[in-house]
């Protein structure tokens, strides 16, 4: 199995003529068939793309770990200019996503597109709420359980359903899991439902338990002293390669990753690629 992971969307950037954006995305092409893997907050994915050679035209699927408009915001766009594409997600992925600001108000959060708009410009929705297979040897996770006691949604986030504004619990929040042979490869947006809890379960459906690579957002930004002391000692006690952190990890949190476990930790930037 051949597996190459670009990263096309990412807050930084240290090559010069790309851009940084808050948000992640990441082309995965696996074995030559590629899978667009979020799309970012707005232009960056274009412009990185043209930059590197990418067409993205030439991509037909599209996977969305969730559905804050950091990973979302490009989805519109991507769309209307490359015509129609085969989108995994979960079902609640358009729900109204809201973060309290410290003034009482209420800011949006979620997909700035309507599953009306995305129906229109040629989004064709295949909602996978289980872990299931989506190409050979390539996983969805579903629905991610949260099995530790130290791990939480990484903020104050709500979401409106059914009319009633509530507690978000991100149950949409997934990873993309390739069973390589030489481990397994996990690709996480922002890892809502923490990135122990998102190895864990990865591991448990597949049956492997060696980590080849995690790649993406862990959302330790705000993480307590005591959660990231859990953290640490949890991948300390699993057999991983390289970890990869983007995004929401945060400066913090990366930096005592990369002191506590060493040359295994990577900070993800936009244009690095890996290949596998």
């Amino acid at each position: 199995m051949q597996v190459s992971i670009t990263i096309l969307v990412e807050n930084t950037t240290p090559v010069p003529n790309l851009i940084g954006e808050y948000g992640f995305s990441c082309l995965i092409t696996v074995d030559g068939r590629s899978l667009l893997f979020d799309t970012g907050s707005d232009q960056a994915l274009f412009h990185n793309s043209k930059v590197l050679g990418i067409k993205l035209e030439d991509i037909e699927d599209v996977m969305l770990s969730h559905g804050h408009f950091d990973h979302t915001g490009a989805l519109l766009p991507l769309l209307e200019q490359y015509g129609k594409k085969k989108i995994y997600a979960h079902s609640r992925l358009l729900l109204t996503r809201l973060f309290p600001l410290n003034n009482g108000k209420l800011k949006k959060i979620g997909s700035p597109f309507s599953d009306q708009e995305l129906k229109q410009a040629g989004a064709e929705f295949i909602f996978r709420d289980e872990f299931s297979e989506i190409m050979p040897g390539v996983y969805i996770s579903g629905e991610i359980p949260r099995s530790n006691d130290f791990e939480d949604t990484g903020g104050d986030f709500q979401v409106e359903d059914n009319g009633q504004i509530q507690s978000d619990k991100l149950q949409d929040d997934m990873a993309l899991i390739i069973d390589h042979p030489e481990g397994l490869i996990i690709i996480s947006g922002c890892a809502h439902s923490g990135v122990i809890n998102t190895i864990t379960h990865a591991t448990q459906m597949t049956g492997k338990t060696k980590i080849l690579a995690y790649i993406g957002g862990t959302h330790l930004l705000n993480a307590s002293s005591g959660r990231m002391d859990e953290t640490v000692a949890a991948l300390q006690a699993l057999d991983i390669t390289k970890l990869i952190v983007a995004h929401c990890t945060g400066f913090y949190a990366a930096a005592r990753l990369y002191n506590e476990l060493g040359a295994m930790v990577i900070k993800g930037e936009t244009g690095m690629k890996f290949k596998f």
